[in-house]
């Protein structure tokens, strides 16, 4: 699991350059060696940028033509578009496909219903995953309760959310994955070689 919301990690390759293992064989087993990969493993994911996914549901809708623009204003409340529309052969229906993220799809139904006063059907099956936009990381958002969060805000809500859900402190910090010696290590500037410059002119 990452480190964000200890989820499971997604798309992610780690590739290990160099590694020192202890003299004797007592320091090197299991107890030893996952603990400190987990550590290397979360550090790494911290430093670069890391990103929440969230499940994507396929819907597939019947209506009649005029309701297509209908379903698409309620699709845009809940972040989800339409990507095909056509007529079904010796039918007045139309065969709509779109996608809605999992988290905002709970309610659609019953609003679709309302909207074209009960003229649609949908189906929903999951599709893909999707990353959640904004920034997870960003402190600077700050999360109002019980008030919709704007687009660049979502990853950083989720995760705190989550965070809150499962138990875990609200600050994810990348301090914790170092001991004091390597965090000095990591904090020290590495000192600036001076290169001489030659004049081509002498």
């Amino acid at each position: 699991e990452g480190p964000l919301c200890e989820e499971p990690v997604r798309a992610t390759k780690l590739k290990i350059l160099d590694v020192s293992l202890a003299d004797k064989p007592i320091h090197r087993g299991g107890g030893q060696i996952i603990p400190a990969a987990r550590r290397t493993v979360h550090s790494s994911l911290l430093t670069a940028t890391p990103r929440l996914m969230e499940p994507v549901y396929r819907l597939q809708m019947q209506c009649p033509g005029e309701i297509v623009d209908s379903i698409q204003s309620v699709l845009k409340k809940r972040r989800g578009h339409i990507v095909q529309d056509r007529a079904i052969p010796g039918s007045v229906l139309y065969s709509v496909k779109g996608y809605i993220p999992v988290l905002d799809s709970f309610g659609f139904e019953t609003d679709l219903r309302t909207y074209t006063q009960g003229q649609a059907m949908v189906h929903s099956v999951f599709d893909h995953w999707a990353v959640v936009p904004g920034d997870p990381l960003d402190k600077n958002i700050i999360i109002h309760p019980l008030e919709p969060s704007p687009p660049k805000a979502l990853a950083r809500e989720l995760l705190l959310k989550t965070r809150r859900r499962k138990g875990l402190s609200e600050d994810v910090s990348i301090n914790k994955f170092f001991d004091d010696a390597m965090k000095s290590q990591i904090q020290t500037p590495e000192p600036v070689q001076e290169i001489p410059v030659v004049d081509p002119m002498e």
